[in-house]
Parts: C-alpha cells; structure tokens; sequence
C-alpha cells in the first residue's frame, strides 16, 4: 500500500500532530477503528494487514497526519462497478501530481468482491444516521460517567486519557464506514451526470440535504446574529470588538446583554467543543477560546438579512430537484442506470449527513480526553514543571508515566520538541506521496515557497462543489484565531477548513480551498449554506492575491481573477 495522501485528513488535524497525540492514538484508536471499517463493509479482511500496534491504514510523516490512499484503490477495484479514477476523483479531485494506480495481483480477490457487493446494495437502501445516532448515545453517556477531574490524581487523568481510546476506536469506526459510503454514492452521481453530459449538475444533486451538523451550529449563529443586529446595546458592544465582550455584557444589568449570554451560553454548550485542528488534543475549542466564534458572530452581524442561509438553501433545494428530475430524464432509455442514479441520489444525502455526525460524535470522544490532559496539564503549569499545559502533549505515549513521576527529567526534551513542532508547523508537507515517504528537506517551507501570482485574466481550475456563480473580493485565510476578519460578500480563500470554520460562511459570498472534493467540509457546508465553492483549486491562498476581485463559479470549479 504505497501512496499516502493529507487529503480529508487535513479537515481534522490540519496541523502538526503532538507526539502524545500520535503515539496514543494513531495505532491504537484510528489505525484500528478504519481496518475496522474496511473489514466490516466486507472489502479486507485482518490478515491482509500489519500486526495491531503498526500502522498502516494511517500514518505520520515529518509530524503530519496521512492516510493510505492505496488502500481506497484496492476498495475501488474489489467494489462490482467501482472504477479507480472514480474513487480518486472524491479525494483528490483536480489535484496534480497524483501517482496513478498501480495494479498488484493481490488487489483482485472474487470472496472480497462478493461481500463487498453486500455492502454496496445496502448504500442504497440503508439510512446510516440511525445507528450513527446510536453512537451519539453512548457518546453522551461517556461524558455522563465523566469522573470529576478534581478528584483524580495525575495518573488517573492520563488513564481516562488512554482509556477513552477504545470508545474512540468504535465511533471512528462508524465515521469510516459513512465516508465511504459518502465517497461510492458521490462517484456514481458524478459518473452518471458525465456520462449524460451533466456534469454541472453533480454538485446540485447533493445540495442542501439539510440536517448536517456541521452546518447546524452556523444556523444557529446566524439567528443569534440576528437578535444582535437588532439590539442597539448589543451591537454597540460588538462594534468594540470582541475582545473583553463576554466581561463587558457579564457585568452589564442590561436585559438584552443577559438574555444574549443566556443563548451564548446554550449555544457554547451545544458547540463548545468544536474547534480548528480539532482532532489534535493541544488544539483551542470555542469553549476555550470564545473569540474565535464571536469573533465570526460579529461577521455575520454585518451581513443583510438578503443571506438568510434558510432562503438560499431553500432555492438550492429547488434546484436539486430540477436537476435529479432532469438527469432521471435523460436516462429514460436505460431504466437500470435510471434506477442507480435514483438510489444513489435518495441515499447520498443520508450518507453525507451521518458523515459529519460521526465527525462530530469522535470530536466529542476527543474533547472527553482533552479536557483529562488540560487539566493535568494545567496542574503542572501551577506547579511550573511546565510552562504551558499544552507541552504535556510534547512526551510520547510511553514516556508519559515517568514523565509524571519526574517532570524535571524531561525538561530539556520538552524544549527540544517545542523548538521541532514550531520547525514542523513552518513547512508544508506534500499533498501526496508514493513509496519511501519524502525526508524533511523536501518540505517546502511555507514562508519561503514562491508561486506565481494569479495576474488579472488569469484562470485557475478545480472541482465545482457547491453550485452558483459569485463574484466579490478574496480574503485570504489561513487562520481563525488571527485572520477572520470577513466582509459580508468576500470570498473565502483557504488551504483547508474544518467544521469549526462553519460560522464564518454565514458572511462570504463564494468559498475556495486547495484541497478536498466533493464530500469535504467546506463542499458539505457550503451547499447547506448555498453558496458557490471551488475546492481543489491548487495554491489558492498564494497565487490570489488578498483584496483581488475574483469570479467563483461552482458549477465548474473555475476561479477567475479580475
């Protein structure tokens, strides 16, 4: 299994991954939970892979997290109907410098293939967010048996911490399982509408399916922003920027300032836990850090009431069914291929939204074991055997017990690594790879790295994933924490985003990223929202300069720059 790939990876732990992190999880919870996956959609079986304990499936190179695309080939090749170049099309998209598939003779296997068709039947019959909503429940009701962190001693944190592996392993699991599904039934609606010359109409078949989760928490923003907008009080205070905000309306006796804080409050309660990089345990949340998404509420309280996300789904989803009436037309001499496309478009809207919900119920699973960390963390920092509660993340798995036991031991090993994930954080690592993974001095480094600006007439493609045509002003965003500064009708131009970005589309005309495909954050969320994206468009945030007036078309995955 020899290509690697960041691709969707790159949603969930888009940065360096921690050395506790990595060790702890990688082959314990992830590698695991996706063999587990695979050998129950009945396309491998445990043999075919490495012991338990070695990774495979998943892998971390110069700190970055991959995933096997190799793997997704031999799926592709032992699902009936299932085409290579299909099943890339969902992860790469248009991105250059794929290696091709190399054929193996062990990716043939005739028993894989038939319990694989199985599987492929049950896509489009099943409805996968029922047992997806399973999940959530025992999900809650780990957080429900939560021990009281004050109560434990420093090692009982860090077994909570390693205990929660398992539970992650089996939700993970489900969340494997409804990508790929999301990845098959994409693949046959765009393979069909090609191959009817339809192709445009992919991305509106998968419009606004509604109930996404990771879309959810910007509905709710909006409506918040709303109330804002209409308050003069509120508003006031948020023209003096975010910063001290929750302090400033905490001591307010204002009704308006208490019943806002009120609905913050429920709403952090619901959504706290979210966050960029959210799968990487160092990483801020909105509980943590609430000005990252008040500073995004504030945004969209400068958008006119006109970019409702109601009203534009409504009219994507208008225009869904007008595209699947019009496919379904043009296949009304081939009833089988007719009745493929129906199934596949009836059940991908399931698939694509049990998909962000398990996203959703393993970010849960992972904030169980941040909040053990943080606090362990945190006790050190009292104790200054740390200087941030985040370096506890800098000791891998089998250090760590002795780590508690002399902290000052480690000093000099901490500063060491510190030193190496701030050198890590610098580089950009390849998009893809074949074979012996490239050394660290083949990563570019991000600051140095020279692309060729996008001059005025210039045409850059990608995959349309999100349809509508929208032109406004580039802001170029490669950080939430610095860099959200959005003007209602900007477009969005991002290296990645993940469900913690979400908000931030309630201000923005278009989206555009460099990597991802059809069934990609940014994808997902922004035909929920009805807004244009462009995704897989190679260089974005360096080639299109800050400011620049761009033309998205998400229909055909072009951005023009004017």
């Amino acid at each position: 299994y020899p290509v690697f790939t960041r691709g969707n990876v790159g949603e969930v732990i888009s940065a360096v991954v921690s050395p506790l992190a990595w060790s702890a999880y990688g082959p314990y919870s992830w590698e695991l939970g996706w063999r587990d996956g695979l050998c129950e959609m009945g396309v491998f079986t445990p043999e075919e892979f490495k012991p338990e304990g070695q990774c495979e499936v998943v892998g971390c190179f110069g700190g970055y997290v991959y995933i096997n695309m190799s793997v997704t080939r031999v799926l592709a090749v032992r699902v009936p109907g299932l085409t290579t170049e299909a099943i890339d099309k969902s992860f790469f998209g248009d991105y250059p410098d794929v290696p091709p598939y190399r054929p193996d003779p062990r990716d043939q296997n005739v028993e894989r293939s038939a319990q694989a068709s199985v599987w492929l039947i049950s896509l489009f019959s099943a409805d996968p967010k029922p047992v997806t909503d399973q999940d959530r429940v025992r999900v809650d009701a780990l957080i429900a048996q939560r021990p009281d962190p004050a109560t434990q001693s420093d090692l009982q944190l860090l077994d909570h911490f390693r205990f929660l592996r398992a539970p992650n392993r089996q939700i993970f699991k489900r969340h494997v399982l409804n990508t790929y599904g999301c990845n098959v039934l994409t693949s046959v609606i765009a393979q069909i509408c090609q191959e009817v010359g339809a192709g445009d109409h992919a991305a509106k078949i998968t419009a606004a399916i509604g109930d996404v989760d990771s879309a959810r928490q910007s509905f709710e923003l909006w409506e918040l922003s709303r109330k804002v907008k209409s308050m003069p009080m509120l508003a006031a205070n948020f023209s003096e920027g975010v910063n001290g905000l929750l302090g400033r309306l905490r001591a307010s006796s204002d009704q308006a300032a208490q019943r806002f804080l009120a609905d913050w409050d429920a709403f952090i309660d619901r959504w706290g836990f979210i966050g960029p990089n959210v799968w990487e345990f160092r990483s801020p949340t909105y509980r943590t850090n609430p000005e990252i998404p008040l500073r995004m509420l504030e945004r969209a309280c400068l958008a006119p009431d006109s970019s409702a996300p109601a009203l534009r789904a409504a009219q994507l989803g208008a225009e869904r069914q007008i595209a699947i009436a019009e496919v379904a037309g043009r296949l009304a001499g081939n009833p089988e291929t007719r009745d493929q496309f129906m199934g596949a478009a009836r059940s991908a809207g399931s698939y694509l939204a049990a998909r962000e919900r398990s996203k959703m119920n393993c970010t849960l699973v992972i904030e169980e074991g941040r909040a053990a960390l943080r606090e362990l963390g945190r006790r050190l920092v009292r104790r200054e055997q740390l200087p941030r509660w985040e370096h506890l993340l800098l000791v891998t798995d089998d250090e760590a017990n002795a780590f508690i036991a002399n902290p000052a031991a480690y000093r000099g090993l901490i500063a060491e690594r510190a030193e190496q994930m701030e050198m890590l954080e610098a580089k950009e690592p390849p998009f893809v790879f074949e074979g012996v993974p490239p050394p660290l001095s083949a990563f570019k480094d991000r600051r140095r790295a020279k692309v060729e600006i996008a001059l005025a007439g210039t045409q850059l493609r990608g995959i349309g994933v999100s349809p509508g045509r929208h032109t406004g002003r580039a802001r170029v965003i490669t950080s939430l924490t610095t860099e959200s500064d959005l003007e209602p009708g900007e477009v969005i131009v991002a290296i990645t985003t993940d469900a913690s970005w979400g908000p931030l589309f309630l201000a923005a005309g278009a989206v555009v990223v460099e990597t991802g495909a059809a069934i990609s954050h940014a994808a997902i969320v922004s035909r929920e929202l009805g807004i244009p994206a462009a995704v897989s468009v190679a260089d974005a945030t360096r080639r299109i300069s800050d400011g620049s007036t761009i033309t998205v078309d998400g229909n055909t995955g072009t951005v023009m720059v004017h």
